[in-house]
């Protein structure tokens, strides 16, 4: 497929794709049949079984380098159906390209995951050695009792009793080396996580756009994520909320034209005025001369939300109240805020 992208210099191959990572070899609880009830003891099985599976983004461009990229990038750009490939050169090395990506994704991501998955199980291996050795000293314990009640009855004749006595004592002998055999296993289990297959789904062009529709249509999609995560939000707190970004909605909600803010939200301790932004990654917002107004006359009942990454599977949300008192009180027509003086003035309070 073939997408355009209004933020791009140049063109550039998207690639999303499945990167999975193994645990080979991997230990099972098989149970015991021992007469002392016993617990399951852990063993050495073959084959593999998925530790994890991630859906990942690649940006890879003409020279062949690679980056991971949000998969929900390509979401907000728009589809070219009818744009033919051929007139962009880097199609005709896409086939080449996929297969560095694919080393990129197994060596790059398939690495740093698998590598996470090792250092958890050695940063929680103490504590389950300390478990498994308990349970064998459980296990232990359980043996001596069972013997001892059968003995009396072995030394009484009783010919049942004598075979479970030699059943026990052959449990009891073999205990030990199972245990370490157990431990053993623990200790090289990080080892046997490895990366996996790397599973292409999807290969897209994209090429860049010039045209300032296209800039428009693809600010329209942040903002639309940006709405969502804003509404989301308030709505968590039992608010009623209704979009008023256009006019026709704004006077449903009994607003003018143009209020000054795109949510009125309403909730059981009040109602607020919030004015939603959004940004694909992190990066300066502008609050036009009508919005700057409204949040000067507002004040305290006035809510900048900023939504940054909505091009990422986790876009985050910062609240800034009166954003006319505390980003700026001098201005005059519209104002352009640095993101990290939304970050730096967003609201703190816990549930704001």
């Amino acid at each position: 497929a073939v997408f355009a992208d209004p933020n791009a210099d140049e063109p550039y191959l998207f690639h999303i794709g499945l990167v999975s990572v193994e645990r080979t070899g991997s230990p099972t609880f098989a149970a015991s049949d021992d007469a002392g009830g016993g617990r399951g003891a852990v063993v050495a099985t073959g084959g593999t079984e998925p530790v994890e599976v991630r859906l990942v983004g690649l940006r890879q461009t003409g020279d062949g380098a690679v980056e991971e990229w949000p998969v929900e990038h390509l979401l907000l750009l728009r589809g070219l159906p009818h744009h033919p490939p051929g007139r962009v050169p880097l199609a005709a090395l896409a086939r080449r390209l996929a297969s560095e990506a694919e080393a990129f994704a197994r060596e790059e991501i398939g690495g740093r995951i698998a590598e996470s998955h090792r250092q958890r199980l050695l940063d929680e291996l103490p504590a389950r050695l300390e478990f498994v050795t308990r349970g064998y000293d459980y296990r232990a314990a359980e043996l001596a009792t069972a013997r001892a009640g059968f003995a009396g009855k072995a030394r009484s004749g009783d010919p049942h009793a004598k075979a479970e006595l030699a059943r026990i004592k052959e449990r009891q002998r073999g205990v030990a080396a199972e245990r370490d055999r157990c431990l053993a296993d623990l200790r090289a289990e990080s080892d046997r996580i490895g990366v996996g297959d790397v599973e292409f789904l999807a290969h897209a062009l994209v090429v860049p756009s010039p045209d300032p529709e296209e800039t428009r249509r693809f600010d329209a999609e942040v903002e639309a994520v940006a709405m969502r995560v804003a509404a989301a939000y308030e709505e968590s707190f039992r608010a009623e909320v209704k979009d008023v970004s256009r006019p026709a909605l704004a006077r449903r909600a009994g607003l003018t034209d143009w209020p000054g803010f795109d949510l009125l939200s309403v909730r059981p301790d009040g109602r607020r005025a919030i004015e939603v932004k959004g940004r694909a990654g992190v990066g300066e917002v502008e609050v036009s001369e009508n919005e700057w107004a409204k949040a000067c006359n507002l004040r305290d009942r006035y809510w900048l939300y900023v939504v940054f990454d909505c091009a990422t599977p986790r876009p985050r949300l910062v609240r800034v109240r009166d954003p006319f008192g505390r980003l700026l009180t001098k201005a005059k027509g519209s104002v352009v805020i640095a993101g990290s003086e939304i970050l730096s003035a967003a609201a703190e309070e816990e549930g704001a």
